[in-house]
């Protein structure tokens, strides 16, 4: 068949889809939750072939009968992880094109791997621990770094200025209500949630105290605590020497606090929060009053625009943000339309599906001519 000269030339030739490999540790999982599986639906809209590896068997189950091919290895960290290697070996040949890691798990083996196989590794900072990590550590040459807030990426380019262009900040994103329900919570208890680690950093007595403080003014409230963690016995003893056991709940499952949300009023950040999780934005997202601290490194964390914010350590300024919420302030309504709006307009899975699917083509268009193969080719 002979085709038109002319004709040919004005065809475009199609995307190639690459094949993007996402490994995500229990850590990870439990911070970000059902950011996972909308990110590697949304990318599949955008023709990205995904896979997911992870150590958190709920994330292979959430993927089922998804275009989002999951497989599990029981442990990404740990004496355990030393396997990986050889299971990366065998369950991917070829390798798949790019590699998107959302921790410094397995960190090691992972840059072994790639750059063995010619293949970049992403590597999404977000929390205070990979940061230091990376600081330490350095950057490979098939490496690059993608920030979760723009704090990190600071402190990244700080140290590194020679990757400062290649240093990029990427935030956490989810599906968000076109409309969020009117903050209403009159004439009913006022429910409080925290979710995260149980730990010396968690600030929980803070919060503890003030809804000792709460009950003491005859406010009708219940906490439920989403976590676990070294502490968690400290914690429950502090709950029973404030005298507040009837109000506190303490539910030891990390995966459950975006199902907790629903029925929350308001998301408590009572100190800073060095590891990053998207369960503050989704909070926004749903119309919830989001109280913290006032020591947030995440730019979203916006004093009176998307958060009421108390001096870190004061049970009372805490106390009586959340007094106002249950009084049904004015103020405190106009602030959960501002984070909607502010959440939509920011933090939109399919606005960061559609930025990684570009800078996954982006690094795979900037490798050598010598050593880059076709995406998709062979899978």
């Amino acid at each position: 068949m002979v085709t038109n000269g002319a004709d040919g030339a004005d065809k475009q030739p199609a995307p190639l889809i690459p094949h993007v490999l996402h490994v995500v540790d229990r850590d990870a999982f439990a911070r970000f939750g059902c950011m996972f599986r909308q990110l590697g639906l949304a990318l599949s809209a955008a023709e990205v072939r995904v896979s997911l590896l992870t150590d958190e068997p709920a994330a292979v189950a959430e993927l089922e009968a998804t275009p989002v091919e999951a497989r599990h290895f029981p442990a990404l960290s740990g004496w355990s992880a030393w396997r990986l290697l050889s299971f990366l070996r065998r369950q991917f040949s070829p390798p798949p094109d790019v590699v998107h890691t959302w921790s410094t798990a397995a960190l090691g083996q992972l840059s072994d791997w790639t750059l063995a196989a010619d293949r970049p590794l992403l590597v999404h900072v977000s929390t205070r621990r990979d940061l230091e990590r990376f600081k330490r550590r350095g950057i490979r040459s098939n490496e690059r770094l993608l920030a979760a807030c723009r704090h990190y990426a600071e402190r990244l380019r700080e140290r590194w200025p020679a990757s400062a262009e290649s240093i990029t900040v990427s935030r956490p994103a989810l599906l968000v209500p076109e409309q969020a329900p009117e903050l209403n919570v009159r004439d009913r208890t006022l429910g409080l949630l925290w979710t995260g680690v149980l730990d010396d950093r968690s600030g929980l007595e803070v919060l503890i105290e003030a809804v000792a403080r709460l009950r003491s003014m005859n406010c009708d409230l219940q906490l439920v605590l989403i976590g676990q963690g070294p502490a968690t016995r400290d914690i429950w003893q502090e709950v029973r020497r404030r005298r507040v056991q009837d109000c506190v709940s303490l539910i030891a499952k990390s995966g459950l606090w975006d199902q907790a949300l629903a029925g929350a009023d308001v998301y408590v950040v009572p100190a800073c929060q060095h590891d990053l999780a998207l369960g503050p934005l989704m909070a926004m997202g749903l119309g919830k009053v989001v109280v913290s601290s006032r020591d947030q490194p995440a730019e979203w964390f916006i004093e009176d625009q998307t958060t009421l914010q108390f001096t870190p350590g004061s049970a009372v300024e805490l106390a009586y943000h959340i007094t106002r919420t249950a009084a049904g302030h004015p103020n405190v309504r106009a602030v959960t339309r501002a984070a909607a709006q502010y959440v939509r307009e920011n933090h939109a899975v399919t606005v960061l599906a559609g930025e990684l699917a570009t800078l996954y083509r982006e690094t795979l268009a900037s490798k050598p001519a010598a050593s880059r193969a076709a995406p998709g080719a062979q899978q």
